[in-house]
């Protein structure tokens, strides 16, 4: 017999249901009549037959689409944005069938709300895609915007308010697929706006970028950041997120696909950082700031393979920081904590969550609730929670707003540290070069003065002990110059591993003209300020106070010291400040069951019925059970005993604090002391440099005169050896102080906060403004100590 026959009457069981709906009783309930008094609420029934319903009725057919058409101007990559997103999708759909991806003419293909066109110009070019944003169009008197025609004119239209204001002439500079401006179209061009080019593959988009370049036209990317691998200057750091975005348009694809409707594409990903090429850069004589370069994507042209093509110090620091992995991991690391400050704020927007309980009490205690507390009951309801005052919320907030600055401090000093060492092993490998060629001189003349001897022992004008001394010598020659190539060798090595290039390539230093103003040689406040004590502590000084304004060490100290200084302050406020909060609750009855399922008045009795009746006349009024319920509340919370952890956490952030200040006052300390020990060591070297080169050329005339002295007969053998020893360490010293000059330029660029490399003018003034072009003469002591 089927189940839903009643077994003893052989009626369909729904025969036995009844509804009844009593005055006080205000939600429909269910009863069956023959087996007691089991009830259910209509509303729950419904609820489950809907959802069952939609679950299982209305499900539709789905059918699956083999090929999809798309507009690839619309794509910021064009026809290498539709082959992505045939990967995308074959990515997706991973052992299911793949709908094949097809470019079509303009105006065709599948339909997307937010999919309008490859730049996004339906929204505004502001904030993070605002170009005039950057230092770069500051002095820019004529701009242009360069895309395809119509998107060009849009873009001009959104921008020409702000550029108007700026006092930048705005024009547009209209492309046709497959064409290129010619150099007249923007040869008047200080600056040019780059729209996505879809119609343009790579080769020519690096072809217009290179005509740019040349013309000295500085070009900034506002939708594809992959023109700035392909020549462009500079993009915003609201470029878009190109895997992002191909990943949510081939998701809506895949949607289609399947005949579902996709979900519009309501924001377009963002990179949130900007793109910088470094050699565009380079070849526009534009020196970037070093915020600038900490904060962006460093692109730079791999350095050739050709053993004569040379390499300055200035390139090899900008490819050490292009795409260096440990940079990329710091700066992931600030990203990823910068998300505790959103964290942080979160805890003052309010909570709402749906809450369901179950319960089950004794009969006993459901019968003297009186109907208020069934045997069985589950409710279900929403909570609203919001808080309204909070010293830890408030102190969370201002600690990770102040760490995050912390860390993007100490980002920085990372990557000054890593353009210091690159730096420095630059001046190393040049140092050993210079080594190696004046041991390979040294090794020559060896040589020379060992064929002399043997031809000597020949004519028995020199004895056997005469040769050997010389064979020594050859010996102990090619010994050193063998170490110094090996030296040599290890360090290239290590550099082209710091440079991101292959361990085996071949590197060509480009050595750095201490005589030039970019090395300080050539600026005459340099020499004012080596003339005296006086003028050196004075440069000292303003050394010492540029550097102290402008570390970036004491910077990230001082945020970790304002970060504990709220931390402990918080501490402090938590003794007496409470947490105050708001709280919204609703809740509804889904079912009831049990003892107690009904108060004592809402029983079907006539005779209750007419008490109830006659009391509510007289204006006693009777709950009703099952009723929606609500409340609003708010509450004070203030610990007054935590077992002593409050007072804890107070003098751990007074230590901290303690700690943080310390650390402060000897970083000052150590800085000074660096940077006056770096300018020292400048003034010293520089000096050195005449120094010895007089000295080397007094040793190479003693080796002469000593050469013909011994070939005379006149010297000793061993005096000649003393006189090529002297004149050997004189010219290793002549070059070590060259090398120890820069090295120490290099330091003393680290103290100030510039990165290691030539100056130009601004670098120049930071680090001699504050000399006194009027200086003692040259005829006043000279003693440089201090």
């Amino acid at each position: 017999m089927p189940a839903w026959i009643e077994p003893v009457t052989g009626r369909p069981l729904w025969s036995h249901w009844q509804f009844s709906n009593s005055r006080l009783h205000s939600s429909a309930s269910v009863h069956r009549t023959d087996f007691g008094q089991t009830n259910m609420s209509i509303t729950a029934w419904r609820r489950l037959f809907i959802a069952l319903l939609l679950a299982t009725g209305f499900t539709p057919l789905i059918a699956f689409s083999a090929s999809l058409t798309i507009d690839a101007r619309l794509l910021p990559g064009g026809e290498a944005a539709v082959a992505e997103l045939q990967q995308e999708l074959e990515r997706m759909r991973a052992g299911r069938p793949v709908p094949q991806l097809r470019s079509v003419a303009a105006g065709q293909g599948v339909r997307l709300e937010g999919l309008d066109d490859a730049d996004g110009l339906t929204r505004p070019l502001a904030e993070s895609r605002d170009p005039f944003a950057f230092s770069l169009l500051h002095d820019a008197e004529h701009v242009a915007v360069l895309g395809p025609r119509e998107q060009a004119a849009r873009a001009r239209t959104l921008l020409a308010e702000r550029a108007e204001r700026r006092g930048v002439h705005l024009s547009t500079l209209g492309v046709l697929p497959g064409e290129l401006p010619s150099p007249s179209d923007f040869e008047h061009l200080d600056a040019v706006l780059l729209l996505a080019l879809p119609l343009h593959a790579a080769d020519s988009q690096r072809e217009l970028f290179a005509r740019l370049t040349e013309a000295g036209v500085a070009t900034l990317a506002l939708t594809d950041a992959e023109q700035v691998v392909r020549g462009a200057l500079l993009s915003v750091p609201g470029a878009l997120d190109a895997p992002a975005f191909h990943r949510r348009l081939a998701l809506r694809l895949d949607d289609l696909a399947a005949g579902r409707t996709p979900e519009p594409l309501s924001d377009r990903p963002e990179l949130g950082r900007t793109w910088l090429n470094l050699d565009t850069a380079s070849r526009l004589g534009w020196a970037p700031s070093f915020e600038l370069l900490s904060q962006s994507r460093l692109i730079a042209e791999p350095t050739p393979l050709d053993p004569d093509a040379a390499v300055s110090l200035q390139q090899a620091v900008a490819l050490a920081l292009a795409d260096n992995l440990s940079l990329a991991v710091a700066r992931q690391s600030v990203e990823v904590d910068a998300f505790e400050r959103d964290m942080a704020a979160s805890r003052w927007r309010p909570n709402l969550y749906l809450e369901a309980t179950g319960r089950v009490i004794d009969g006993n205690r459901a019968r003297s609730a009186l109907g208020q507390s069934p045997e069985r009951q589950v409710t279900g309801g929403a909570v609203l929670e919001q808080l309204i005052f909070s010293e830890p919320a408030l102190a969370a907030s201002a600690i990770a707003v102040s760490l995050d600055r912390a860390r993007r401090a100490e980002m920085e000093v990372e990557t000054l540290d890593l353009a210091l060492r690159v730096a420095s092993d630059f001046l190393d490998l040049l140092r050993l070069r210079d080594r190696r060629h004046v041991l390979e001189n040294d090794l020559e003349l060896a040589r020379a003065q060992r064929d002399q001897a043997s031809r000597g022992l020949d004519a028995g004008a020199v004895g056997r002990g005469e040769l050997s001394r010389f064979e020594a010598e050859l010996a102990q020659a090619r010994e050193r110059l063998e170490q110094a190539v090996a030296d040599h060798e290890q360090l290239r090595l290590a550099l082209n591993r710091q440079l991101g290039r292959d361990a085996t390539a071949p590197l060509s230093p480009l050595a750095p003209d201490t005589e030039s103003s970019e090395w300080l040689g050539g600026d005459p406040r340099f020499t004012i300020a080596m003339e005296s004590r006086d003028s050196l502590e004075r440069w000292q000084a303003s050394l010492v106070a540029s550097a102290l304004s402008e570390s970036r060490e004491l910077r990230a100290l001082a945020e970790m010291r304002s970060a504990t200084a709220r931390e402990l302050e918080s501490r402090r406020r938590a003794f007496w400040l409470p947490e105050v909060g708001l709280e919204a609750r609703y809740t509804s009855e889904i079912t009831r069951d049990g003892e107690g399922e009904r108060a004592p008045w809402e029983a079907d009795s006539p005779l209750v019925q007419e008490g109830v009746g006659f009391l509510e006349d007289q204006g006693i009024r009777f709950p009703e059970t099952g009723r929606d319920e609500w409340s609003v509340g708010i509450s004070a919370r203030l610990p007054l005993y935590a077992g002593g952890r409050r007072s804890i956490e107070r003098d751990t952030s007074a230590a901290r604090l303690e700690q943080t200040t310390l650390q402060d006052a000897d970083t000052r300390q150590g800085l000074e002391t660096r940077l006056r020990a770096a300018s020292v060591e400048l003034l010293a070297a520089w000096r050195r440099i005449t120094l010895r080169g007089e000295a080397r050329d007094h040793a190479e005339e003693a080796l002469s005169l000593a050469e013909v002295a011994w070939r005379e007969g006149s010297l000793e053998q061993v005096a000649l050896l003393d006189a090529r020893t002297m004149a050997r360490q004189s010219a290793l010293a002549k070059s070590e102080a060259r090398w120890q000059y820069l090295k120490a330029l290099v330091h003393l660029q680290r103290s100030l906060g510039m990165t290691p490399g030539p100056l130009d003018e601004a670098d120049r003034n930071q680090l001699l403004g504050h000399v006194e072009m009027t200086g003692p003469s040259r005829g006043a002591t000279k003693d440089p100590s201090p």
